[in-house]
């Protein structure tokens, strides 16, 4: 009887172990072919950083402004598979600038874009570089953090130093395929 539950309980152990996901499917490659189509944004936000270097070598933070994107209902951002891209479309931009040790302020404004440009797409880096021709929409190096069939997320960082003061930005943006 021992044997038998000894014998009953290691097949069940080999049983479950032995058992895989044999659906998985290989990751979506980031390339011009796959990323071709036309988006909408679901989220942009940004984080502009503004600090002053003192002739000591302080560094005092000046102010932090926010810029959060909502109501994205009348967007069209269209890929190409040959790199270039159109982009149209308007969406509220709710803004927060807090000055060092001052209270909070909040504006908004409404962004209306009609853009065209190119794009070069980098796998190695997991990159994608956005070159406007025309309009003001989407500029400059990001890394992509998720690409699927259906979404596209990227960062962007950069830091701009004029004299004493370096500005900090961090931007996201997450796009859904239509």
């Amino acid at each position: 009887m021992k044997n038998l539950k000894f014998i009953l309980t290691l097949i069940i152990c080999v049983s479950i172990s032995s058992c895989g996901d044999d659906t998985s499917a290989p990751p979506f490659t980031l390339s011009s072919a796959n990323i071709a189509g036309n988006y909408t944004i679901n989220s942009i936000n940004e984080e502009e950083e503004e600090t002053a270097t003192s002739n000591s070598g302080t560094v005092v933070n000046v102010s932090t402004t926010t810029f959060v994107g909502d109501s994205f209902d009348d967007i069209n951002f269209i890929l190409n598979a040959n790199g270039t891209y159109t982009a149209s479309g308007k969406y509220r931009i709710v803004i927060t600038e807090t000055p060092n040790g001052g209270t909070p302020v909040n504006d908004f404004e409404i962004a209306v874009f009609d853009a065209t440009g190119s794009y070069q797409i980098n796998n190695i880096d997991n990159t994608i570089t956005f070159n406007p021709s025309t309009g003001d929409f989407i500029e400059g190096l990001f890394t992509v953090i998720t690409f699927t069939e259906t979404s596209i997320k990227m960062t962007q960082e950069e830091t701009d130093v004029d004299g004493g003061i370096t500005t900090t930005l961090k931007a996201n943006i997450s796009l859904v395929r239509k």
